[in-house]
C-alpha cells in the first residue's frame, strides 16, 4: 500500500493482491519500521467497520481508515477506482481521505509496477 500525506489529506493506493486480501480479510496495513519493537513503528491502515460513512482514528502510532462494508464491497468487486470522504475530526477540523487502486506507472521500473492494476492509459 503507497501512502500519501500532505496537510490534513491522506491518499492510500492499494495494488491488486491488497485490493484482494481488503475483500477477504477485511484489512491491509503498511508499517514502517524505525526500530524493532512497536511503539517504534508507524502503522497505516484500511479496515471495514460497521458504520455508516467513512471514518478515521488514530492511536498508538496507527492511523486506520474505516472504511462501512457497503462501501468496501463496492470498491473490491467492481471496476471502481476509488472512494473519498471529508472526515470532521470534532476538532473544527476534517480530514480528506481518498482510496484507490494503485495503476501501472507509465514511467515507473518494472518492480514497483509489480501487482498493480493494468493502466487504461496503455490500451489508447
Amino acid at each position: 500500500m503507497k501512502v500519501r500525506i500532505s496537510g490534513n489529506k491522506i491518499r492510500f493506493r492499494l495494488k491488486e493482491p491488497e485490493v484482494k486480501q481488503f475483500q477477504q480479510k477485511g484489512l491491509v496495513y503498511e508499517v514502517i519500521e524505525f526500530g524493532i519493537h512497536t511503539d517504534e513503528q508507524l502503522k497505516f491502515a484500511l479496515a471495514v467497520a460497521e458504520l455508516d460513512e467513512i471514518g478515521v482514528r488514530f492511536a498508538l502510532n496507527e492511523t486506520t481508515v474505516l472504511v462501512p462494508k457497503m462501501t468496501a464491497d463496492n470498491w473490491t468487486s467492481t471496476e471502481l477506482v476509488g472512494f473519498e470522504a471529508e472526515v470532521r475530526t470534532g476538532h473544527g477540523k476534517t480530514i480528506s481521505i481518498l482510496v484507490e487502486k494503485d495503476f501501472v506507472c507509465l514511467d515507473g521500473r518494472e518492480e514497483e509496477n509489480a501487482g498493480s492494476y493494468p493502466n487504461p492509459l496503455l490500451n489508447r
